[in-house]
């Protein structure tokens, strides 16, 4: 709705629209929930032949990867500054676990804020070799570990019950694993070849998803 409010307040005349959604995956988990949602809406009006693209970086910085259905990006900018890259020929298996808590994605941006105080500075040229390192080691299916993520300090720091997950994942053979997003999931990652199952024990664990 917040999508559509936007394009209307535009001046792009958008007729009356008959819309049901239907959700598993629930909000304030770092999978792009409602930005997934926002791109699907985008997506429709695009082929109803609206020009709508332009809205999808205001909408959230995940969105135009969304919209651009790119199976991998770097995305630089606001989102909106996409590089596509070529999609591994590697066979992952990824689970992803939701815990019993929730992350507001803006309240989780102004904490991160406040973690790295004075010391946040912009690290763009570093943040794409290291991404373009960690993709290629990856796509080579090599062991990595703990996946570089702005946030992990911040919720390990809050949520030490990651850790246990993180050794159940390592545990089982997985070859990397880390934060979703701005929280609060987690997620990991196995050579097809090699993945036998994953399942938790860990009382905070609401679901496991398995892709």
């Amino acid at each position: 709705m917040k999508t559509l409010d936007k394009i209307r307040a535009a001046g792009i005349a958008i007729p009356p629209l008959d819309m049901r959604l239907e959700k598993r995956v629930p909000p304030g988990t770092g999978l792009g929930s409602g930005s997934g949602d926002a791109a699907a809406l985008l997506d429709y009006l695009v082929s109803a032949g609206y020009p709508v693209e332009r809205f999808a970086a205001e909408i959230g910085a995940d969105v135009p990867f969304l919209l651009s259905q790119a199976p991998v990006a770097l995305a630089r900018g606001a989102g909106e500054k996409l590089a596509p890259l070529q999609a591994p020929s590697a066979r992952w298996r990824v689970a992803v676990v939701i815990p019993a808590w929730r992350c507001v994605t803006a309240d989780m941006f102004v904490r991160l804020d406040e973690y790295f105080h004075d010391e946040w500075k912009s690290t763009g040229g570093r943040a794409r070799s290291e991404a373009c390192q960690v993709f290629d080691r990856l796509v080579r299916g090599e062991f990595f570990g703990l996946l570089p993520n702005d946030f992990s300090d911040l919720l390990l720091r809050e949520h030490g019950e990651y850790r246990a997950l993180f050794a159940d994942f390592y545990r089982t053979g997985a070859i990397a694993w880390g934060i979703s997003g701005s929280g609060s999931s987690a997620f990991a990652l196995w050579n097809e070849n090699d993945f036998c199952g994953f399942s938790t024990t860990l009382p905070w664990v609401e679901d496991v998803l398995i892709f």
